[in-house]
Parts: C-alpha cells; sequence; structure tokens
C-alpha cells in the first residue's frame, strides 16, 4: 500500500481529493484502504488488464441477467460504484450487488455502506493484504458475502462470515446471498 506522507486519511478527506490522471489522459483508479490510497494505474493493452475486465464484465453480465430474471429479490448489479464502508475505507468493487432501495440514497458521489455482495477480480497489482483487508472490512460492515475471482486460475472464493467456500470448473456457483443463482464456475471464464 502507498503510505501518505501526511499520516492516514478518512473517508471525506479521500473523497475531496481532485481525480488523478495517468499520461494518456486515462483516470487513475483510487480506493481508500485503512486509511491509505492506493493508486491503480490504468494500462490499457496489458494483456492482465483484459482479461480482468472480461472476467469483471462476464460476471456483471450474468448477474444482470440473474437479476433480471428474478426482479423480486430486489437487487442491481453495478460495476465499479463507490461505496464508503467506514470511516477509513471507501472501496470500488469490480462488482456489486446492491439492493434498489439503496441506490439513490444519500447526496454523495458513492454510497454509504458495504454493498450486499462484493466482487473483486483478482489483478496483478492486487495484495493480499489489501485483499483481504476489503473482505474484512465489507463482512464488518453488512456485506453477505464477497466473491474473490482469480482468473489465471478460474477460481472463485466466496467469502462469508461463516467461512469461505470455493468454486471452480463446472461447479455451480451458489451464494445464499442471491436464492437461485446456479452458473458453472467456468462460464464466468469463458474464453480465456
Amino acid at each position: 500500500m502507498a503510505a501518505l506522507t501526511t499520516g492516514l486519511m478518512t473517508t471525506e478527506q479521500f473523497l475531496a481529493l481532485p481525480d488523478e490522471f495517468d499520461a494518456n489522459g486515462n483516470l487513475i483508479k483510487q480506493e481508500l484502504i485503512a486509511g491509505e490510497v492506493v493508486s491503480k494505474e490504468a494500462v490499457s493493452v496489458a494483456r492482465p488488464s483484459r482479461i480482468h475486465d472480461i472476467v469483471k464484465n462476464q460476471i456483471g453480465e450474468a448477474l444482470v441477467l440473474f437479476l433480471a430474471a428474478h426482479p423480486g429479490l430486489g437487487f442491481k448489479s453495478l460495476v465499479e460504484i463507490g461505496f464508503a464502508v467506514t470511516d477509513d475505507d471507501t472501496f470500488a468493487p469490480d462488482v456489486s450487488v446492491l439492493k434498489k432501495s439503496r441506490l439513490f440514497e444519500g447526496e454523495t458521489r458513492i454510497l454509504t455502506g458495504a454493498p450486499e455482495i462484493s466482487v473483486e477480480v483478482v489483478s496483478p497489482s492486487d495484495k493480499a493484504v489489501e485483499l483481504k483487508h476489503k473482505t474484512r472490512a465489507c463482512l464488518a460492515n453488512s456485506s453477505q458475502s464477497v466473491w474473490i475471482v482469480y482468473p489465471e486460475e478460474h477460481l472463485i472464493e466466496i467469502h462469508t462470515r461463516e467461512g469461505v467456500r470455493e468454486f471452480t470448473g463446472d461447479q455451480p456457483i451458489q451464494d445464499a446471498a442471491l436464492p437461485g443463482f446456479s452458473q458453472p464456475t467456468s462460464s464466468l471464464f469463458e474464453g480465456l
């Protein structure tokens, strides 16, 4: 994690920062993890970045289709929406599932609290300590589950307060937070 010379930052201070851009004009994705700003430089042509984006979008599409077929659940799936999870944690999960009723709460550019389901697709720049912190913070602040997706291994871990389950191959992904959702793990890595 990149340490700040001015010390740890709060979510409020983080949200007041201006956006940062790389040399090509691409927005640099930033998150606040345990009070420290973590930047993910945009790399538009690197293979791992493309794989990350493909997997993120395939998961997002699968969730959108499922939720459209099950409107009674009252959930919405969104890609890279910001959440002020705690006073010193502000994340933008790759994919989120949240109650539709939360979409227009508050007046800030990000939502308050953790999403009901947070999905993180692991990229080469992700650090294990950051992923663990994000998982713990989300589960401690109302997330029902956190999916950690490993594109290179074609593996998905679903973390809940009760423990961790792993899904690989054609094993159907099932998450109690999404009643009725069942999709072969391999379908989310299709084409890789």
